[in-house]
């Protein structure tokens, strides 16, 4: 028994070291080092299977064959469905990094079962083997046997809670590493809008792709900020709130989206600099329209934009529609409600996305900074029917911020309050921005001398809210 284990040693750590050497050659390649890990994933933990496992090396090739037809149409399938209720179209080349991406989690989950769901195997068996003989548990008259068939009974339990507890958060963690959808090709009602493409580069090296309408005789541009799992072809809507009413705009995908660049998305942790960028490229190509600048972003787009603007004053006003506070009060509103467990496991997710992000998911946080925004004007959007982001967030965000600030509880589900009442909401967002255009609330000029702007750093200290510690995933909101 020995010998096998040993033997899977000294192969787990050639493979670990083969691993690290491709790791530095591959990783120039990638968008982010999570990538590059999930791309090691199927070659390296295929050979040590094959290597450490007699049983998967008798399993026929043709297997493996099949197991590729039935999974490409099955993901071609889910994904065109997935892009036609996004209003965009399918991407082959994320069929493929789909089905890589299940082969990979298909070979992770293969390997656990054969050293994870192996863990006091043959002490289980033992124990049934005792209580069958003896009748029962109650049949064992030796006091110490009886203990241990017992605790025998025991053991599948504690592996699916170690499961539960280990391998679930590593693969939801994972989730950060998205199936892109594309863009739709055909622009609909908004061919005759004059869009501009633009690409233009984030500070990590990413190129991002956009689309830039400009207003004649405007010297102010909105920047729109879509949320997961979308892109700038089902928000462009959100310009045309702004077209013809005395507003450029520039809408683009984030990293890991559209034509973006990348297959990373953090919810607003890396896409903070993607709003950044996306500023930089107004003022030095389109300054005579980013005179002013503004944003509006949705849900991860919010959080996004709410740290962007809180480390850059160029961004004069925002609109936070369906922001929610921080990650943590987030997971927990969703995952809270599980018994026992369900805090700890809001916990364990949010470290496996950490890792799999390679920073901490702890610093989304909304409420710590956008208190730093003031003087400048923040509108806060919500849905009344959000459950996905509950709009008690809206409430602890409005008491966090400091004036001048608005809130608006509107009709609709989560970050859709614009489609389902698009008067309502371009009235506001309008009203909104016009006067700080005007004057009426603008930030003082001497708060955006660029003089200033070098030594400027926003106040990352958390404030506390009370509905930050009390609120439950079953209460009402």
């Amino acid at each position: 028994m020995r010998k096998p284990i040993q033997h899977r040693l000294i192969m787990g750590v050639m493979i670990l070291t083969g691993c690290a050497v491709t790791f530095s050659l591959l990783d120039c390649f990638t968008c982010h080092a999570g990538e590059t890990v999930i791309l090691l994933m199927p070659p390296a933990l295929g050979v040590f299977l094959w290597w450490g496992w007699a049983a998967v090396r008798r399993i026929c090739f043709r297997h493996y064959i099949v197991y590729i037809a039935v999974m490409v149409p099955v993901i071609a399938g889910a994904e065109a469905f997935a892009a036609h209720m996004a209003g965009g179209r399918l991407l082959w080349m994320e069929v493929f990094w789909a089905l890589y991406f299940v082969i990979a989690w298909r070979m992770v989950w293969a390997l656990w079962k054969r050293t994870e769901g192996r863990l006091g195997e043959r002490t289980r068996r033992w124990g049934r083997r005792a209580r069958h003989h003896a009748g029962g548990l109650g049949g064992i008259t030796e006091r110490r046997r009886r203990r241990w068939a017992a605790a025998a009974l025991l053991i599948r339990p504690a592996r699916f809670c170690l499961t539960a507890l280990v391998f679930a958060p590593l693969v939801f963690g994972s989730l950060i590493h998205r199936i892109k959808i594309g863009n739709p090709t055909d622009p609909g009602s908004y061919a005759d809008w004059p869009l501009e493409e633009v690409t233009f580069e984030t500070d990590d090296g990413l190129t991002l792709s956009g689309w830039f309408l400009p207003e004649e005789s405007s010297n102010a541009t909105v920047v729109i900020c879509h949320g997961a799992g979308a892109n700038k072809g089902n928000f462009v809507e959100f310009m045309n709130i702004f077209h013809g009413r005395g507003y450029s705009s520039l809408i683009f995908d984030f990293r890991g989206h559209g034509a973006s660049a990348g297959h990373t998305s953090t919810f607003g942790l890396f896409e903070t600099a993607d709003v950044t960028a996306a500023v930089d490229w107004l003022k030095e190509r389109q300054p005579e329209y980013a005179r002013h600048v503004f944003g509006l972003g949705s849900s991860m787009g919010a959080m996004a934009l709410v740290r962007s603007a809180a480390q850059n004053v160029r961004i004069e006003a925002v609109v936070l529609d369906s922001c929610y506070v921080r990650a943590p009060l987030l997971a927990r509103q969703h995952l809270g409600h599980i018994p026992l467990v369900g805090p700890m496991l809001a916990d364990l997710v949010l470290a496996s996305m950490s890792l799999h992000a390679g920073r901490s998911m702890w610093e989304l946080d909304a409420g710590a900074v956008i208190g730093g925004l003031a003087p400048r004007p923040v509108l806060l959007i919500h849905g009344e029917d959000d459950f996905v982001i509950p709009p008690v967030n809206m409430t602890i965000l409005y008491d966090l911020a400091k004036e001048p600030k608005q809130k608006w509880l509107g009709p609709g589900l989560h970050s859709n309050i614009m489609t389902t009442d698009f008067h309502g909401y371009t009235t506001r967002v309008i009203n909104f921005f016009d006067k700080v255009h005007s004057g009426v609330g603008r930030v003082p000029p001497a708060f955006l001398d660029p003089e200033n702007l070098g030594g400027w750093n926003p106040p990352y200290h958390r404030q506390e809210h009370p509905n930050c510690s009390k609120i439950s995933p079953s209460e009402p909101q």
